[in-house]
Parts: C-alpha cells; structure tokens; sequence
C-alpha cells in the first residue's frame, strides 16, 4: 500500500510537485540529515539494550559483537553529519545524498540481522525483543519522513529480516515454534504498512508545508519587488512634481503679479469688476494648486519632520503677522495666547496646521474672533483655536477632514474656500503623531486642539529662529531689490509696486545683485529674491551676499515655489521670511505697504 492511493489526486500531484522543487527537495533532506541523528541515538541505545538482554539469556555470545557493529556503523553514517556546534567548518556542505542513503542501509540491514540471530526458545524474551525490534522502527521512521528514500532504505532492511524469522520459524525443524507464530508475524507485517503509510503521508504534508512557504515567500519577494518599483514610481512622481510644481508656479506667479498690477491701473474705470473677477479666479487657481500639491508630497511619504524644542510664542507671533490684516480686515478679533509655553515639535509643519486652522477659523466666522492658546493637557501641551464662528453638527465630525468637504457648500463656491485645509492638517497630524481634537456647538463655535509633547526650556535648540519681525517702517520712496531669473516676474512686480512709490532694483544673478547694491543712490530698504536662480545660485546665497553689503540687518522675503521641509528649515534659519508661488499680490503689497506706516 501506498500513501498516495490515500490522498485525493490533486494533493498527490501537488505534493509530486513541490519534491520536484530543488529547494523544497533540499530542505526535505536536510530535515531528514537532522532527524537520522536522533535516530542513530535510538540505535545506539536500543542496540546495548538488546545486547545486554541476549547475554542474560545466555543465548549468544555474538551479542556485543552485532552491538558494536551496529554503533559502529551508526557512527560512521552520522559523523559526517555532525551539527555545526560539533567542529563542523563553516559552510561545510552535508554528506553526498548516495553515499548517506548507502551507510543508512548498511547500518539498518546490521540492525535487522539481529532477529534471525537471538530470537530464542525464550517466548518471554522473543517477545521483548520483537517488540524492541519493533518500537525501534516505530521511533526511527518519522524522523526519517522528510526524506523518503530514507524511510524505505530504514524500515525494509532493519524489519524484512524480522517477518521473515517470525513467518518461517515453523518451517525450521531445528527451531522450537514460537505460540501464534503466524499472527506475530501478520501484526508485525501490518505494523510495517501503517507505519510506511502514516510516514508517507508525513512526507507529502512537509512537502506541501514547504511548497505553501516558499511560495509566501516568493510572493513577499514579489510584494517587496513591487513595493520597491511603487517607491521609485513616488520617488519620480515626486520629482516630477517639484520640477512641475517650480516650472507651473513662475507663470502663475507672473500672471497674479500682471493683474494685480492692471487692476491698480483700472481701479477708477469700468473695467474695475471684470478685472477683479479675474484677480479671483487666479487667486482661486493659486489656493487650488498649491493644495493639491502639499496633499500630494503628504500622500506620497516624502515629507520629512525635523522635532525641535522651541517656544511656542515665536510660531503664534509669525501667524498673527500672517492673519492679523485679514482678522481685522474683516472686522474679527484675533487673540494668541503663548503663556510661555515650551513644546517638542517640527515648528515648520507644526506652524503650517495652526495657520490652516487659523485661516479655516477665521473663514467660518462671521461675528466675534478667533482665539489661539497654548494650554496645559493630559498628554502635554493643548494648542487650542477656538473661534465664535458656524460650529460643526456631531454627524459631520469626521466628513470634514475629508477633500474638497465643506459644510453648507454643496454648490462648491470657490469664494468660501477649497475644503482642503483639515485634510492637510490632519495628514500633518497624523506624520508628526500629535492627536488632533475636535469640540463644536452648532451656532456657538469650534474649537480644534492639537496636542503636542511638552519641551524643556533647558533643552531649546540653539538653531530654532527667533519670530520674524516685521520689517521696520519707512518714510518716504522705498527701494526694493527684487532678485528673480524670470523676466516676466522682474517685470510684473516692478509694475505692481510701482503705484506704491516702491522703487524696484531687478536682478537676475547673484553679482548683478551685489553690483546694484553697492552702486544704489538710496539704501536697500527689503530684498526680494526667488530660490532657484540661475545655474546653482539659490536665493540664500544671494541674500547673503547682499546682506554683506547692506547690513545685516535688511529685511528679506524668500519667494519660491518649493515646499520642502529642508528649504524652509534652511531659510528660517537665515533669517528668511518665507512666501510661497504663486504669490497673492496682497501679500507683497501689504509687506511694502508696512514700510511706509
């Protein structure tokens, strides 16, 4: 009998298989190697056990002699598969599969000799040892199962010859006939099969195991494969979106510039509404553009957090340069309340989602104001924005984090913002592991709360910048040197600041910058300078190589379409304002316009 006749076709064949498989086939003989050393142990002692049992008989006198051979043989066939622990050289390849199989042939054909020579006239000791004879295959085959040449080459030399003692013992007239000689010898017989059989099966399930495992792991390998070519497809989609976001953002940037520019031109003519309507839809386009970007390099993994110590004071001081003229523009109170507190954050990211919830707080507020805390919480530091705007039902809780969502918007005015805010907030969260929490009451306000780890004053890193201030006010012309290697943006600020009595000095490179600085009838008043000028010119090196020459001092403005974290570590390190295209021109004009208070 066969263990396959007892398994459905399709488990045969698959198991067929899977021993076809050189790895598989590998570590089935290996596992085999590994368990022949626990069968050489049952040998050893099973061969002194029955050696030491004959001599009590008295029987034989040949007993240890057949011992001996049976360890020596033993030993012979396992030390070539010594384990490693057992002066094994590393690397060291296993015995040739032929010679192992010859030497466990050798040793279980001298193991099975000893039937034929000690079953004596003792019922009481035959029976013992048939059953040690016996006991040992039971033992032994398992371990074998692996490998199933192994089994056959173990179990048919060490039990054939037992059978054969036990079935013709009555034919021998020299011989006593043992009681039930005949049974005996069917038991043993059908032992042998249940026992070839059950290890069989053992065979074909390791198989099967084996099969399932390496194919997990070729799919993991697949899996990691594809991981690694969606990573490099990130990776370029990155780049070409920061090459795309740069070459997309300077025309854009050019164009709000030009109409900001004719809209000063036509602000007393017919022309005004229609000139403001495209000074929206361009505006509208910025925000849009600008979103979609930050949500993708946020989706794509590619932005990196920096965790610094810092006072919060210095990001609440930026913010309400950022927002107070459009609070009061709009007749809000808008409140920061630092209280001295210090936390444990990246303070670019984490300045980027106070300003979304700022500006998302003072857009859902019609009366009242916007209040800004930093608070004492459970897990640190609560940094509160509490506004007296709109508030949130309960069951849109969670919707408002979702893209382009904006409560009362289902028409998808433009005018009442993009819905993209809260989704970049909570990715920004959920990168930098800071809970974000929501309260609302319908018709009384919102308050969003986003907890950071709280910051040891001693621990202050020395390279966090201070808040930028506010360029100092001026009377009079104000000079500005604008550094840009587009033309079309040298001109289109030129024209905008123009109406304001600004003088603009343009420049394209880094020592036409320099030169003008030095050879300008009036002090340079702010700096203006893109991030990627021409060649390998960045606009750091140019503000501080104009620096050099105006005094360090001199308020400057970074104005770039790359949103790096690195970029804007590297800028507020330098004392950098940071303005991003495309650029609103309010925002430029409301900077110059400070200097002139």
């Amino acid at each position: 009998m066969n263990a396959d006749a007892a398994m459905p076709g399709s488990d045969v064949a698959d198991a067929r298989g899977a021993r076809a498989d050189p790895r598989i086939a590998e570590v089935l003989y290996r596992t085999a190697l590994e368990g022949d050393r626990r069968v050489g142990v049952i040998t050893v002692l099973g061969a002194f056990f029955v050696a030491f049992l004959v001599v009590q008989q008295g029987a034989s006198r040949t007993a240890w002699l057949w011992c001996g051979a049976c360890v020596a043989l033993t030993g012979v066939r396992l030390l070539p598969n010594r384990p490693p622990w057992l002066f094994m050289p590393a690397g060291a390849a296993p015995v040739h599969r032929g010679r192992w199989l010859a030497l466990l042939f050798l040793a279980s054909a001298a193991w099975g000799a000893g039937p034929p020579l000690f079953l004596i006239d003792n019922p009481a000791a035959d029976t013992l040892l048939m059953g040690i004879f016996l006991a040992a295959a039971g033992l032994s085959a398992p371990l074998l199962a692996a490998w199933r040449p192994a089994v056959y080459l173990s179990l048919l030399p060490a039990l054939t010859p037992l059978l054969a003692t036990l079935a013709l013992r009555p034919f021998i007239g020299t011989l006593p006939i043992l009681p039930n000689s005949f049974l005996l010898a069917s038991l043993a017989a059908g032992f042998l099969l249940v026992l070839e059989r059950m290890t069989m099966a053992q065979n074909d399930s390791l198989a099967l195991l084996l099969a399932v495992r390496f194919n997990n792991e070729d799919l993991v390998q697949q899996l990691r494969s594809q991981i690694a070519v969606a990573a490099r497809a990130n990776q370029e989609k990155t780049r070409f979106l920061a090459s795309a976001a740069h070459d997309l953002r300077q025309p854009l940037h050019a164009l709000g510039m030009f109409c900001a520019a004719l809209q000063q031109r036509l602000s007393d003519t017919p022309e005004k509404p229609l000139v403001r309507n495209m000074m929206t839809a361009i505006e509208s386009l910025e925000e849009s553009f600008g979103a979609m970007l930050d949500i993708s390099r946020l989706d794509a993994g590619v932005v990196q957090t920096s965790p610094q110590t810092f006072p919060i004071r210095d990001v609440f001081r930026r913010l309400y340069q950022q927002f107070g003229g459009d609070a009061e523009a709009h007749n809000l109170a808008l409140r920061f309340r630092a209280t001295g507190r210090i936390v444990r954050s990246d303070p670019l990211l984490l300045e980027r989602v106070l300003a979304n919830l700022v500006q998302n707080a003072l857009r859902y507020t019609r009366h009242g104001g916007v209040l800004v805390a930093a608070r004492r919480h459970p897990r640190g530091i609560g940094l509160e924005v509490w506004d007296t705007g709109l508030g949130i039902p309960n069951d849109k809780m969670e919707m408002i984090f979702q893209e382009f969502y904006q409560i009362d918007n289902p028409e998808r005015d433009r005018g009442r913002g993009l819905g993209m805010g809260l989704a970049i907030v909570r990715r920004i969260c959920n990168l930098l592991d800071h809970p974000l929490e929501v309260r609302s009451r319908p018709g009384r306000g919102s308050v969003f709360c986003v907890v950071v780890p709280a910051g040891d004053v001693t621990a202050i890193d020395a390279t966090m910048p201070e808040a930028d201030t506010l360029p100092p006010r001026k009377v009079g012309t104000v000079t500005v040197l604008l550094i840009d290697d587009e033309r079309a943006i040298r001109e289109a600020t030129r024209e905008l600041l123009r109406p304001l009595h600004v003088d603009v000095i343009v420049a394209s490179t880094i020592a036409e910058a320099v030169a003008l600085a030095k050879n300008s009838s009036e002090p340079i008043d702010m700096i203006f300078s893109d991030w990627r000028l021409r060649g390998l010119e960045n606009g750091v090196d140019a503000v501080r190589a104009v620096r050099a020459v105006c005094g360090d001092a001199t308020p400057a403005v970074l104005i770039t379409g790359d949103t790096s974290v690195d970029l804007l570590k590297l800028a507020h390190e330098s004392g950098l304002v940071v303005l991003h295209k495309p650029l609103q021109p309010r925002q430029l004009v409301r900077l110059v316009k400070h200097l002139r208070r």
